[in-house]
């Protein structure tokens, strides 16, 4: 007997064309048998038994064959999970059609194998299939051996004639029904089944002639050896079951040992769940599988849904979850439609996490060896859900590890027991400009270039020796190194080690690396700060203090002319540390994102305007500068006082880094939407290098020390956030050699 699978998966539509086709050829059969054989008499007949009793002893033995325990289960395919039970109902519907007329063979036939189906609560396309599949097989073996049966109904070769030709038209329709089944459900061809069933086939035929045609031999001549005729069917039936139980045995430890290495390779929580459901529901042919969690939530695998999906427990299947021993019971009755259950509680370290529930709709009973193959799944599912559980942390806390080194601001770098880069931190990218997947399995020497910068004996990475010699008593330290980065800059690192050592032997160094150039070039800039404001403001008190002394001493007798110079020179040098310490306040209100603090009166103002006024303030210097005015007034947005602030330091260096006999010029020009002033000298130029440096603060392109300009550093810083601040900007360019040329620009009043 050939049933459809209890899942149906992508072939489903294809599966119901086969039931259908079975269907539709089973019913057609029938018509034609019932029409042609209604007054047909039967083949063969037993005088010694009363027709009521010999309808009713082949009704038993029919419904007797579609009992689960007489069938021998074969499972065909163990991915597509299609069974086919081998019984005695060939042999039975054999002899049905030999001693009975057509019509009743087939109801026979037909109601002798629905009745256990209904009591086993199979699902209808498995009974319509199968009803369909025996009414043209039997209406096949019927009309073979009315045609060939002798008509006054000997027992001669015609009869065994015929029990050949009808039982071999009855296993050949049966299996070609069954090759067109599997071929829907798997990736194989009717004619690769049908060759793969062959042999089976020509056996279940001998056995049926054999079986059958003694049954009839010792019914006609000795009706009392009748037990003995099918005592060897039986005890067949039984060698070929046990024979069959030990293949599935082997077929079940083969499964849920491929089992435990796919929960073995450490899937997800949800991927382990899920791979468990449908190897339980394959393994047992459940309609449905199910786990259900503590919170009453769970995943389900359904004959009709294959694909796990979650649901919310109602309140008959937690009652099914209260019980915490594994178990089969009947639940017959209930609103679930199951029949046979089976439940698992699954604990993972010490604690019960969930409840696994399989149930079946038809009458088939969980036998034990199930809930020994049950008990050793739920134990693997337990071990894998720890597992994934211990890996979920693992991941967190890999995770937390992950940010803070992605996220931390120094270089982290963990070497192994031969100095081999594990971990290389984005920090340490951005440190050395070498990317982690260069340095990741790389020696640190072959990677990094160093100039040891505090270590006595001079040792370097570049020459494969450690800069420090960490031992299990001194396991940690630090070394300063000046790293040459893979762009050719050269960086001021600080490189703190932690190294972990085991019996003596280092394992791994656990590297932390500063990055020490923003720290150094501030306190360069603080000692090139004081180096400067000092060799400043010792020049003007210089001549200050040099004529109040000489005043103090000799004023009275000094000539008006000299007096009147010394006091002069005084009020000069006084002008001069005045701006000095304005400069020095501006900077300092100036705040971290560069904007000034204190208010511009930013208004209407004439930029030719302003520029003139403040070259009147170069009259020393008259001769020197060449002033190109706009051919019409240039009217900005700004503050005047900055405008004329800007200007006259964008003038004063000029004049101060050009030679005293060479020209400076001062160009006021606009664009559609910008008033510019271009201040170009004839000086020493500005490397490429320097030309945004020279605007941040305290900066000299000259040495503090041996410097032959004056200056704090601050006048350009000071000029461009104030022009900013106004909506405008200072560029520069220059060329080395020949010159520079600053550019201000501020916006045009919109009303000019």
């Amino acid at each position: 007997m050939a049933e459809p699978p209890s899942r149906q998966g992508s072939g489903l539509p294809t599966v119901n064309q086969v039931v259908a086709a079975a269907v539709l050829l089973g019913a057609a059969a029938a018509v034609v048998a019932f029409t042609f054989g209604a007054h047909g008499r039967a083949p063969f007949e037993i005088a010694w038994i009363d027709g009521y009793w010999l309808h009713l002893v082949l009704l038993g033995m029919t419904c007797l064959c579609g009992v689960e325990a007489v069938g021998v289960r074969l499972r065909h395919d163990d991915e597509a999970d299609t069974v086919e039970e081998l019984n005695l109902l060939e042999g039975v519907v054999l002899l049905s059609v030999l001693v009975l007329p057509v019509p009743h063979a087939l109801l026979i036939t037909l109601g002798g194998i629905l009745v256990p189906y209904l009591l086993r609560r199979l699902s209808p396309i498995k009974v319509l299939y199968n009803l369909g599949v025996y009414a043209s097989a039997s209406a096949a073996t019927a009309a073979l051996v009315h045609v060939i049966m002798p008509p006054d109904g000997r027992f001669d070769v015609r009869l065994v004639l015929a029990m050949v030709v009808a039982t071999t038209a009855f296993v050949l329709v049966n299996h070609v029904h069954m090759a067109f089944l599997l071929s829907a459900i798997g990736e194989t061809t009717p004619a690769e089944v049908l060759r793969e069933d062959a042999r089976l086939s020509v056996l279940t035929i001998i056995g049926t002639i054999g079986t059958t045609g003694t049954v009839l031999a010792m019914a006609v001549a000795a009706p009392v050896l009748l037990p003995c005729a099918v005592l060897p069917a039986v005890a067949l039936r039984f060698a070929f079951g046990a024979s069959a139980a030990k293949q599935e045995e082997r077929r079940r430890s083969a499964r849920v040992l491929a089992f435990s290495q796919v929960l073995a390779s450490g899937p997800s929580r949800d991927a382990a769940t899920a791979s468990f459901l449908h190897m339980v529901s394959q393994e047992f042919e459940a309609a449905v599988s199910m786990i259900v969690f503590s919170q009453g939530v769970g995943l389900r695998v359904t004959a009709s849904s294959p694909d796990p999906r979650p649901f919310t427990a109602a309140a008959e299947v937690r009652a099914l979850t209260e019980h915490r021993e594994l178990r089969a019971v009947e639940t017959a009755g209930t609103t679930s439609g199951w029949s046979r259950v089976m439940t698992a509680p699954v604990t993972v370290d010490g604690e019960r996490v969930g409840t696994v529930i399989v149930g079946r709709r038809d009458r088939t009973r969980f036998q034990a060896r199930d809930l020994t193959a049950l008990r050793s799944l739920v134990a693997s599912l337990a071990v894998s859900l720890q597992n994934a559980d211990h890996m979920t942390k693992l991941v967190e806390e890999t995770s937390k590890l992950r940010a803070v080194v992605d996220q931390a601001g120094d270089g982290i770098v963990v070497l192994g027991r031969d100095e081999t880069i594990q971990v290389w931190s984005p920090a340490m990218t951005r440190i050395t400009a070498i990317p982690g997947e260069a340095a990741i399995g790389a020696r640190l020497s072959e990677v990094l270039q160093v100039e040891m910068s505090d270590v006595e004996n001079g040792t370097s990475f570049a020459e494969g020796q450690r800069p420090l010699a960490l031992t299990p008593e001194n396991p940690q330290g630090s070394v300063d190194i000046e790293l040459l980065r893979a762009d050719g800059d050269l960086r001021a690192t600080r490189f703190s080690h932690a190294a972990a050592f085991e019996d003596g032997i280092l394992m791994r160094d656990v590297v932390i690396v500063r990055d020490l150039t923003a720290e150094r070039q501030v306190e360069r800039m603080k000692s090139d700060f004081i180096a400067t404001v000092s060799h400043e403001l010792r020049t003007p008190l210089t001549p200050i203090k040099g004529y109040a002394n000489m005043l103090l001493k000799r004023g009275d007798t000094m000539p008006p002319d000299k007096r009147q110079r010394a006091l002069d020179v005084i009020v000069d040098r006084a002008e001069h540390l005045g701006r000095l310490v304005e400069d020095l306040l501006a900077a300092s209100v100036i705040t971290a994102d560069h904007e000034p603090r204190h208010v511009l009166a930013n208004g209407r103002a004439d930029l030719d305007a302003l520029v003139a006024r403040t070259c009147e303030d170069f009259a020393a210097a008259a001769g020197r500068l060449r002033i190109d005015a706009a051919s019409r007034p240039v009217q900005v947005v700004g503050d005047p006082t900055r405008i004329v602030q800007i200007t006259s330091n964008l003038i004063s260096n000029a004049l101060k880094y050009s030679p005293a006999e060479r020209p400076v010029s001062v160009v006021v020009t606009q664009t559609e939407t910008m008033g510019c002033v271009t201040v170009t000298d004839r000086g020493l130029g500005v490397p490429t290098d320097q030309l945004e440096r020279i605007f941040e603060k305290f900066h000299r392109v000259e040495d503090p020390m041996v410097m032959s300009t004056g200056g704090t550093g601050l006048g350009l810083y000071i000029a461009r956030q104030l022009a900013r601040a106004m909506g405008g900007d200072i560029a520069t360019s220059s060329t080395l050699g020949v010159g520079s040329t600053f550019s201000l620009t501020l916006p045009l009043d919109s009303g000019s």
